[in-house]
């Protein structure tokens, strides 16, 4: 019985491992392309009429590029209105419509964050955005330290919201 229990241990541990090992190569392949040293540069209205500058950011950020079409994104969105409560976050609405219509997508989930509307994805493509759910995490230099496509949990984005503030 004993042996059993030790080599089920050890098979999940590196069914574990395994998965971690691929879940980090895979996000190491989608973001090959976006270049990590390069300070960028967002400046623009919210939906909500605020003012958002980068430039002028303190703390570690999220920027978060999402779409109203996209099935995965909407599995993000509370996540990120949870961290929205404890760090700046802003978002970027990529190829999703007027402000009626992406005000409508936030009103129907129940999400208040910050939302820039990029209609025709010029934004996304400045950032280097292929495809959403993508999560950028800033320093307090303002330099990308984290990169994320699709879905990331939660606990995966204030964890990496924290070690962008060391």
């Amino acid at each position: 019985m004993r042996k059993k229990v030790k080599t089920y241990l050890k098979d999940t541990i590196w069914v574990v491992f395994f998965f971690l090992v691929t879940a980090i190569a895979f996000s190491i392949f989608q973001t090959r392309n976006i270049d990590h040293s390069v300070v960028r540069q967002l400046s623009a209205q919210t939906l909500q009429g605020e003012t958002f500058d980068l430039e002028k950011a303190r703390k570690p950020l999220l920027i978060q590029f999402w779409a109203t079409w996209c099935p995965v994104c909407a599995l993000e969105l509370h996540s990120v209105e949870s961290i929205a409560k404890d760090y700046p976050v802003v978002t970027v609405a990529m190829n999703s419509g007027e402000k009626e219509e992406i005000e409508q997508y936030m009103h129907e989930h129940g999400v208040l964050f910050p939302v820039i509307n990029d209609i025709d994805g010029q934004l996304s493509r400045s950032w280097q955005v292929s495809g959403v759910p993508a999560s950028f995490i800033i320093g307090t230099d303002n330099k990308v330290r984290f990169v994320e496509m699709g879905y990331s949990t939660e606990i995966g984005l204030r964890l990496r919201l924290w070690f962008a503030g060391l």
